[in-house]
């Protein structure tokens, strides 16, 4: 029986600023002797790390731990984990490196990505009087005593800022977020340094230029300086709740930003309280429909993205929640994607394309993302061809499919294509990932985010509506 879709009317919304367009900040300048100073102890770091590995692989294994005072710590001092723990000690730009390594399982070998995952949850937090220290700088004296309590311990810490619970003048708990002092002169200095590398490396490297190291670069610095001014974290979230009340999806929110209380490097906000998406056990045994829930999350998601064309980028288990009250809660907007009329329009087609089954359709769409010098030049019907072959465990899904093992299959085929995947295009395709991970989950493999008939039935209706809008 066919499925009969209606329209839901949609508000024309005012032409929002791209997150490229309204960026105009830069990481803080810094001397060259500055500089010179992070090559030495960066050089000096990853040489000890090296030794340390040398003497491992050779039988002192007991050198190796005396030398890093773990005797208390049985750790193998593999390649992964001398890097892994290389990185902690070069600091928040490397860790913040790491966790992109950890979360990019599908392009990097799956024991470094295991090893790094570590780094998502094991930043060493600053000190409690640094946090104060900065709230008084950035706020205010005034705003500042509108903080009746600030717990000392932080809720959670990251590679560029940390969380504290807080209660405000009104009774009102919330959570603070508290960059770390200095981060954006040791980030100027580092980026400026793995600029330098990489293209001494791509001078004698033709993998290096082939992989456009030098790009990945170039982004990990455009995501570090949208991260180190909240006030875009703040707008994206404001933005967020303004999509979820124009389409009428009151069950999904994000936080609300206190606006007297926030700045470039302080964020203050609501606090949630609920269930990780990970927590199948929690959430199965709590009093919500967890498919439903999960369904209405993940079109909130698509919701963003049809609407105003920015989605969030980093929807991994502890920035996605079911609420204690029922909603679905979205956190930290330091990473979107966002896409301009034009490519929406093309991701669009890439997901009805997904939709109808219709592979030619999904490459027309990723041909028209820019991702090769020429399309003319594209076999499109060979290209669709393999696109149906790497898809399909995805659409019709057999037992122990996990999509991060479907990405390096279309990274090899883009190539054999001459294409480059778009980085907004590759972000998508990760959040699906952690997607489909919940959906599996929650609902079993019969449950799909792309195949699921209830979720893409609301899907399309959104889109229908986003159209005639």
């Amino acid at each position: 029986m066919a499925t009969i879709v209606r329209p839901i009317a949609v508000p024309r919304f005012d032409v929002q600023p791209k997150a490229e367009e309204v960026m105009t900040s830069t990481l803080p300048r810094v001397s060259a002797l500055r500089v010179l100073g992070r090559v030495l102890v960066v050089q000096a770091v990853f040489f000890y790390f090296l030794a340390l590995r040398v003497v491992d692989l050779v039988g002192l294994r007991w050198l190796a731990y005396a030398l890093t005072f773990r005797l208390d710590a049985y750790e193998r001092l593999t390649g992964p984990v001398v890097l892994r723990r290389a990185f902690e000690v070069l600091g928040p730009t490397y860790v913040k490196l790491g966790q992109l390594v950890a979360s990019g399982e599908a392009l990097f070998p799956e024991r470094y990505s295991e090893e790094f995952r570590t780094l998502l949850d094991r930043v060493p937090p600053f000190a409690a009087s640094e946090v104060l220290a900065i709230l008084d700088s950035d706020l205010g004296t005034r705003e500042r005593a509108l903080i009746a309590h600030l717990d000392e311990v932080p809720i959670a810490a990251a590679s560029i800022a940390q969380v504290h619970a807080a209660v405000i003048d009104d009774g009102s708990t919330v959570v603070i977020k508290v960059q770390r002092n200095g981060i954006g002169e040791l980030a100027a200095a580092d980026i400026a340094l793995m600029r330098f590398y990489v293209t001494l490396l791509a001078k004698v490297s033709v993998h290096v230029r082939r992989a456009n190291v030098l790009a990945v670069i170039e982004d990990f610095e455009a995501n570090l300086i949208e991260e180190l001014d909240f006030t875009n974290e703040a707008s994206r979230m404001r933005e967020f709740n303004e999509v979820m009340e124009a389409m009428g999806t009151h069950s999904v929110a994000a936080p609300i930003v206190y606006d007297d209380l926030s700045s470039k490097r302080v964020l203050t906000m609501e606090r949630f309280d609920g269930w990780r998406l990970d927590d199948t056990e929690g959430i199965l045994a709590s009093p919500y429909d967890a498919e439903e829930r999960l369904r209405t999350g993940v079109r909130a998601w698509f919701q963003t993205l049809i609407v105003r064309g920015f989605f969030h980028g980093d929807v991994h288990a502890g920035n996605f929640l079911l609420l204690h009250d029922g909603r679905i809660g979205y956190l930290d907007f330091g990473i979107v994607g966002v896409f301009d009329d034009e490519q929406k329009k093309n991701v669009l087609e890439y997901v009805l394309g997904f939709q109808s089954r219709d592979f030619s359709r999904v490459a027309r769409s990723m041909l028209k993302m820019g991702t090769v010098d020429d399309p003319d030049a594209v076999d499109v019907e060979k290209f669709a061809a393999d696109l149906a072959v790497v898809y399909s465990p995805m659409i019709d899904p057999v037992e122990g499919f996990k999509m991060r093992d479907m990405l390096p299959d279309l990274i090899r085929v883009s190539r054999a294509h001459s294409m480059r995947m778009p980085r907004d295009l590759v972000l998508v395709t990760k959040q699906l990932v952690y997607l489909d991970r919940y959906s599996r989950a929650l609902g079993g493999n019969d449950m799909n985010v792309l195949t699921d008939q209830q979720l893409s039935g609301l899907i399309m209706q959104d889109m229908l509506a986003a159209m005639f809008a």
